[in-house]
């Protein structure tokens, strides 16, 4: 059965390298998403599972390569937040997991922060993302497993330390998403399986 809730924005855990940096143009290579099976608990439905599918059919990267921001800590109150930007063009897949090029400000607002990236000394990064279609999957004697087949990066962030994904303290004034709910039990899942593999083993 579909049907429709409001979420939050997601974040999640990247990664960042200081040997990636290039002082020609000023940027560094982030990893945004590996695509990795992580702990949730909803307000709703109680604890989960979440999975980010990483294909071209369900991640939407038209924002980062428009130039989506580089934020201090996901903060979107004040221009001076806005720590760079990703470089238009630079987002995409690769061998399952999501890449991106960003845009080190060098305003001298920023110089204190944009060095300790560049030395290595900031080393986590983390991306804001939108779920818009997931696929429930009831599993007996586990949380459910919640597939993310369509989702959106819609910021990325230098944080002081990776969050648990699992934490996500929810305040009055944050904003929601719709995201479409798509419900399987775990019998069907292994049907349609088992039915994929047939159909491969025919061709």
């Amino acid at each position: 059965m579909d049907k429709h809730i409001e979420l939050p924005m997601q974040t999640r855990a990247a990664e960042l390298s200081a040997t990636s940096f290039d002082a020609s143009d000023n940027t560094i290579e982030v990893v945004f998403t590996t695509g990795a099976t992580v702990k949730r608990r909803s307000w709703m439905d109680g604890p989960y599972d979440e999975e980010l599918i990483v294909s071209a059919n369900s991640v939407r990267l038209e924002r980062l390569n428009s130039g989506a921001p580089f934020l201090d800590t996901h903060s979107q109150w004040s221009l001076k937040d806005v720590i760079g930007s990703c470089v238009p063009g630079s987002a995409r897949l690769e061998a399952g997991k999501g890449l991106a090029r960003i845009k080190l400000s060098s305003a001298p607002s920023d110089a204190d922060t944009v060095a300790k990236i560049k030395e290595g000394v900031i080393r986590n990064v983390s991306v804001g993302y939108i779920s818009h279609v997931i696929e429930k999957q009831e599993r007996d004697g586990r949380p459910p497993l919640w597939r993310v087949t369509d989702w959106e990066p819609y910021e990325i962030s230098a944080v002081p330390s990776p969050a648990d994904a699992g934490c996500h303290v929810r305040s009055n004034e944050e904003r929601q998403y719709r995201a479409l709910i798509r419900s399987e039990n775990a019998f069907v899942h292994i049907a349609r399986a088992r039915m994929a593999m047939m159909q491969r083993s025919i061709q």
